[in-house]
């Protein structure tokens, strides 16, 4: 009998186990069929910034990456060479956008406590001091102007033309259709989503000089945005905490949830011991990761010790964890020219995303991969469980890696430690991972394996064969 490993619904019947993987994530064939699940990619140094922790997603612009890590503004080049450009202050989640102008590019920062900022080469960083600025959690560019979200408001408002460091009274908007705070802006195919409390809003181009935009009646989203640094972008696509404590994402003026069953278990709760649900979310933030294969959007909780990602093109999930945070500590990427950077949420480094790394800058990642549970009609023995999956994948000789195997016959209330097994050490691709003696499991009760590993190797598994007797 075959034993799933993985690209399995997460929306299965069993409340009680559910298949999980822990640093590891599904690959599937060019047709979207499940074909094997790896390990994710380790993190490997790409520059050191003298103050930390990094505060802000990695904003690309004119062939650097500018980032704030601390209360620093930094410019890294391609070579990892990191720039002071000026001190920000702020705490919590810093945001950055460029307004794009050909001979005068902006970058405005948010510093987190409501303060903005605009740096240019020619000017350095300057505050914004105009009378007309409010204080925003939120920016994004649209036409050459920056548009921002007013905190604690139902308003949101704009630049001058050009120029980050001008405002006028009657460049703003508000979300009247439904009116609720504004919590966020985020412009996606030359028009502005305006995320709201409650409601999200959509708003077009439209031919006036002081306030070039209109909302689309009927277009409103029946939702709102939890947490503004939950959200978001990557290429037309944006993702986000909403309101019902589901992760959405729109794809053109769609809303689509992308969150699954267990996650909204793990967070909402179901009122009982196994899954009482988070009770801080408001420290949330979300980033997308995209790779040449996978586009993933994550979100980390990180007082509940919490990073879940959902990829989506496979529209699987998977959780992400760095030792001894329980979380990611990644909080931020962009793509950087090859490479994809990462922020770092506990210290003033930013990573690179090495699929050849199997370990973060030297620290263990461990992985965890927990199968979806079966159950049988009658009684039976399992005589032996044969994974099918790639051994002897460490790079040392002195070497000898091994999994460790714990199973479960109840669901998962509670697991049996089996102890390790070893997985091939250097040379030994002829080895077969068999693993036996899990006795008699009783009709209607569920079974399920969780395989974990610490070495320092890569880690595939394509799938796994039950040798089942019926008994009485």
């Amino acid at each position: 009998m075959k034993l799933s490993l993985g690209g399995v619904s997460a929306n299965y019947d069993s409340k009680k186990s559910r298949a999980e993987l822990i640093n590891l994530i599904a690959e599937g064939d060019k047709d979207g069929n499940y074909k094997c699940v790896r390990k994710c990619e380790g993190l490997t140094l790409f520059a050191t910034l003298a103050t930390g922790p990094v505060r802000s997603d990695p904003l690309i612009n004119s062939g650097y990456a500018y980032v704030v890590s601390g209360a620093v503004l930094y410019r890294v080049n391609s070579a990892g060479t990191a720039t002071t450009l000026g001190t920000v202050n702020g705490s919590g989640r810093a945001k950055l956008a460029a307004n794009s102008v050909p001979g005068d590019n902006q970058i405005l920062i948010l510093n987190g406590s409501g303060v903005g900022y605009i740096y240019t080469d020619a000017g350095g960083l300057v505050t914004i001091t105009d009378v007309d600025f409010f204080a925003s959690s939120s920016v994004t560019t649209l036409d050459e102007r920056f548009w921002l979200a007013r905190d604690g408001t139902n308003e949101f408002f704009g630049s001058d033309l050009s120029s980050g460091t001008a405002y006028n009274t009657l460049t703003f908007g508000s979300a009247d259709e439904s009116p609720d705070n504004v919590v966020a802006v985020i412009q996606k195919k030359s028009a502005l989503w305006v995320l709201g409390s409650n409601k999200i809003e959509y708003f077009q181009r439209f031919d006036d000089t002081t306030f070039p935009l209109r909302a689309v009646k009927g277009a409103t989203i029946d939702h709102g945005i939890l947490v503004g640094n939950t959200l978001a972008e990557m290429n037309d696509y944006f993702a986000y905490l909403a309101d019902d404590l589901t992760i959405r994402m729109m794809a053109g003026t769609q809303s689509v949830k992308l969150s699954d069953l267990d996650f909204e278990l793990k967070v909402k709760g179901n009122g009982t011991l196994a899954f009482p649900g988070f009770t801080t979310v408001d420290d949330a933030y979300g980033f997308f990761v995209d790779g040449p294969i996978h586009s993933t959007y994550y979100i980390t909780f990180p007082t509940e010790g919490y990073t879940k990602g959902f990829d989506i093109k496979s529209q699987m999930s998977h959780r992400r964890e760095s030792e001894g945070l329980g979380f990611w500590r990644v909080n931020g990427s962009a793509k950087f020219g090859t490479d994809i950077i990462c922020g770092d949420s506990e210290s003033g480094v930013l990573w690179n995303l090495d699929v050849n790394n199997r370990t973060e800058n030297g620290t263990l990642i461990r992985t965890t991969l927990v199968t979806p549970s079966i159950s049988h009609t009658n009684n039976v023995t399992i005589s032996a469980i044969e994974l099918d999956m790639e051994v002897a994948q460490t790079t040392d000789p002195t070497d000898e890696p091994v999994m460790r195997v714990l199973y479960t016959k109840d669901g998962g209330n509670t697991w049996i430690n089996k102890g390790t097994t070893p997985v091939g050490n250097f040379g030994q691709h002829g080895n077969r991972v068999v693993l036996r003696n899990f006795g008699r499991l009783v009709k209607n009760k569920d079974f399920a394996l969780k395989l974990e590993t610490t070495d320092d190797i890569g880690v595939q598994y394509y799938g796994a064969d039950m040798k089942l007797v019926e008994s009485i």
